[in-house]
């Protein structure tokens, strides 16, 4: 399968439905009907081969760092899970998946009178309603979840049983015959049991690190540990396990004792992963994922250049080292890194994503995409050079890496993510489980996740060394356009192609795209409605590229071929030379409208 799977690639084309059976099953034919719509429409360019091989994986999140609009049921904690008896949701992703299995009990079940316990404090969105500050909910974050637990011998059988399920060995095989190299796997500073008193955490993640660990050995896939959360929360973010109710570093970076704190945890990981034996496995470490930008500047890069330090130390230098850009990239465009000894093998971390800014949510189908050739090919062509700021010479030492990304065009999941955890308080399931998308909706998806491949590698330049999408899989399906295996299974994620192939070559470049795309705006459903939102909080950035607002109408350019530019040429050069006799007739018929009036004047007219 593997070696069909790259011939295919090699090749330029999509995979026949005899190559795609084994992986996606009875649906091979409609992906490659889907597939063959995009590879005949494509222009090929000359080949760019890498320098290295491309970085190309998937994000294992919502694992062993809870994230609630991967798994809402998760969230939707119970009177019954309080006392250990643990209940579970139609097409819960976790706990046991048969519902003939006498392990499984469902939550309506009318005889355990499982009742919903909405005793956090809600998620601040960007629509605002009277007694939102108040408002209780579903706990938001993993820190919500285990301080609802009285008991933590309770919670931590209650995320052993997340542990150990949501993850698969037969989802990763998925993923190795799909082409994925690397998985990003994130877990909070808790993971190995650093637990101050008063934390509600519960250790015991490590166990099932180690055993993904295992199975990635025999399967072949690398991993590249992610620390997502730090003491304080390095963002208010639920994904960094606590939520804050306010976007902000502070609560990390303005405490000396949180930022040492992390730097040993970082020392504690990297010698574990030592005394282990997991570094043929382990090639990636991530010393900080989104510290927010009021970060103190000075103190993220001296823990940066602290982690590194530490991990070099302990580990050496063969495994991957990222950090992340803080969501500003080109402040790392001033040397910082770009030493080749010191600083070979690490990475600038960026996450693109279109649906965290109203004007995003907002973009035609088109618009995505010129977004995407446009704004986000700059960001990663913004760092990281050794000249800057001539960005003539690219660094030798850090590269940049996409260490997130997806598919997903306008739908806000902080705001769905509240709908269906109010659907499953008041009807016991979430929204949208049978949720399928049009046709066109994936022709759509698949021409938005070609472009981005092709610009997050930016194949020309060699600023980039590869991409990984956000996440390998959802619970339902109100968020698909995140959902990895599942783009695969349904066409709208094209196969990964060799990593000494570059996307482009592939997919044609990014302008080739925007032109097969269609424009329909029935293809975009924007969520939430712009009317419901409170434009006193804060909605997102605007967009100033003329290229995006404009539609692309002023790159016509890009897509014209050296024969159509001259037959355009000698039409506009014939219509010039018509044009021209056109205008020489009429002057001389309007002469003659003047003869012919002169004669037919009064002679006293003429000569006065």
């Amino acid at each position: 399968m593997g070696n069909l799977f790259s011939q295919a690639v090699i090749d330029g084309r999509a995979m026949d439905t005899n190559e795609l059976a084994d992986l996606v099953g009875p649906a091979a034919g409609k992906v490659a009907a889907l597939a063959d719509f995009n590879v005949s429409n494509v222009t090929r360019p000359h080949v760019h081969k890498p320098k290295r091989p491309y970085i190309r994986g998937v994000n294992i999140g919502g694992w062993l760092l809870a994230e609630r609009f991967i798994t809402p049921y998760l969230f939707a904690l119970t009177t019954c899970h309080l006392e250990g008896k643990f209940c579970s949701y139609p097409d819960q992703a976790s706990g046991p998946q048969d519902v003939n299995s006498p392990d499984y009990v469902a939550c309506s079940d009318a005889t355990l009178n499982c009742r919903p316990v909405r005793t956090s404090l809600s998620r601040l969105g960007r629509t605002r309603h009277a007694g939102d500050e108040a408002r209780l909910d579903y706990p938001v974050s993993e820190y919500d979840i285990l301080s609802t637990f009285t008991d933590k011998r309770i919670a931590r059988q209650y995320m052993e049983r997340h542990w150990d399920t949501f993850v698969t060995k037969k989802e990763l095989h998925k993923l190795k015959r799909a082409g994925v190299t690397h998985l990003r796997v994130p877990f909070g500073y808790w993971v190995r049991g650093d637990i101050a008193d008063g934390e509600p955490w519960v250790e015991g993640g490590w166990h099932y690190f180690k055993r993904l660990v295992g199975w990635c050995r025999e399967i072949g896939l690398e991993v590249w540990a992610d620390l997502h959360g730090a003491p304080g929360s390095e963002n208010g973010f639920d994904n960094s396990g606590h939520y804050l109710r306010k976007d902000t570093c502070l609560g990390w970076s303005s405490s000396p004792d949180n930022v040492a704190r992390t730097v040993e945890v970082v020392r504690d990981i990297a010698q574990a992963l030592v005394d282990d034996d997991l570094l043929d496995v382990v090639t990636g470490f991530g010393l900080l994922n989104e510290p927010f930008p009021d970060c103190t500047a000075g103190v993220l890069r001296k823990y940066y250049n602290d982690g590194l330090e530490v991990v070099r130390e302990i580990i050496g230098p063969d495994i991957s080292v990222f950090i992340s850009d803080s969501f500003h990239a080109d402040k790392w465009n001033d040397g910082f890194w770009t030493d080749p000894e010191t600083h070979s093998n690490t990475f600038l971390d960026t996450h693109p994503y279109h649906v965290f800014f109203e004007a995003g949510r907002a973009f035609s189908p088109r618009q995505h995409i010129e977004y995407v050739c446009q704004y986000n090919t700059r960001d990663v062509l913004n760092c990281c050079y050794e000249d800057a700021p001539n960005n003539t010479k690219v660094s030798r030492g850090i590269s940049r890496i996409i260490g997130e990304w997806s598919a997903a065009v306008d739908t806000l999941p902080t705001e769905l993510e509240t709908a269906i955890m109010n659907h499953i308080a008041s009807n016991g399931t979430a929204l949208m489980l049978d949720r399928e998308l049009s046709r066109d909706r994936k022709h759509f998806l698949r021409n938005f996740v070609e472009a981005q491949m092709v610009a997050y590698e930016e194949a020309a330049v060699g600023t980039s060394s590869g991409h990984i999408f956000w996440n390998f899989k959802m619970e339902g399906r109100a968020f698909l356009e995140w959902d990895f295996l599942t783009g695969i299974a349904e066409g709208w994620i094209p196969h990964v192609p060799d990593p000494m192939v570059s996307s482009v070559d592939l997919f044609g470049s990014c302008y080739d795209i925007i032109y097969r795309t269609n424009d329909s705006y029935a293809l975009i459903d924007e969520y939430p409605n712009p009317k419901d939102l409170d434009w006193n909080a804060w909605q997102g950035w605007s967009v100033d590229d003329d290229f995006v607002v404009n539609d692309g109408k002023i790159v016509i350019h890009h897509r014209m071929k050296p024969f159509t530019i001259a037959m355009l040429t000698i039409v506009v050069l014939l219509s010039l030379v018509g044009f021209r006799r056109a205008w020489a007739q009429r002057k001389r018929r309007q002469g003659y409208r003047e003869v012919v009036s002169q004669i037919s004047m009064p002679k006293a007219m003429i000569f006065g």
